[in-house]
């Protein structure tokens, strides 16, 4: 038989699916209670009528889906990568069973936003070649996060200013930032501007919003960050200019 036949490629493709399988199977039995953990550390914020070996399930869900998709070959530690999917998983367990209450969403919402953006970061972005690019990316990535922060802001119910606690010069500063935020929102191209209007201001999930789009989650995922990266772009334009 030739070492090039169909069934001897096709019984290697077999033996390295399960040695794959394997591999994955081992890093989230290895890592579960650091999955724990980060269960714990969300559980502490939720009223405790929340069952922690729910949220215990949620991570361990999330845990085994990073397991099966991370790539050792990035140079990137498996923390890391599963850290994100992990919380990720654990805040779409919470949407599903219709928990949080709109007070209690509306203070997990940068936190779920901000974890969106930085799991798609942590999956395509390759590793820095220099300290100077790297501290370059970083600040990127802190000034995408910062402007998630600002439209995670912009779409909670405005509170009514108390003008004995803020100043009048806070006022005007915190009224130009409300508008060179929804300025830089409607110059952006029509798709990314959607796509962030449907999940900041209509509380869409990335998988909702892809499937209103016909594309795929991780396709929207991808979006999403290049947005935020559009729109810390124009937010940088308008504070030069003012």
């Amino acid at each position: 038989m030739s070492p090039d036949s169909p069934v001897r490629s096709q019984d290697s493709a077999e033996a390295r699916e399960v040695r794959f399988e394997s591999d994955a199977a081992r890093l989230a039995e290895i890592n579960l209670t650091y999955a724990h953990a980060i269960a714990a550390e969300v559980s502490r914020k939720l009223p405790h009528v929340l069952e922690r070996k729910e949220i215990q399930g949620w991570a361990e869900l999330g845990l085994v889906e990073a397991a099966q998709s991370f790539d050792p070959l990035r140079g990137i530690q498996f923390k890391t990568f599963a850290y994100y999917r992990i919380k990720g998983a654990i805040f779409d367990g919470l949407r599903k069973m219709g928990w949080p209450s709109r007070g209690q969403y509306q203070k997990l919402r940068f936190e779920m936003s901000a974890n969106e953006y930085l799991k798609d970061v942590s999956s395509v972005t390759p590793p820095a070649a220099s300290g100077e690019q790297q501290l370059q990316d970083l600040q990127n990535v802190t000034a995408n996060v910062m402007s998630c922060y600002m439209l995670s802001l912009e779409a909670m119910p405005q509170e009514p200013v108390d003008h004995n606690q803020v100043s009048a010069e806070d006022k005007v500063l915190r009224d130009q930032q409300e508008k060179n935020l929804r300025l830089s929102l409607s110059q952006l191209p029509e798709r990314n501007r959607r796509i962030l209007q449907l999940f900041y201001f209509h509380d869409l999930t990335l998988e909702e919003i892809g499937k209103q789009l016909g594309l795929s989650k991780s396709w929207v995922c991808r979006l999403h960050a290049k947005s935020l990266e559009l729109l810390r772009t124009r937010l940088s334009e308008f504070q030069r200019t003012s």
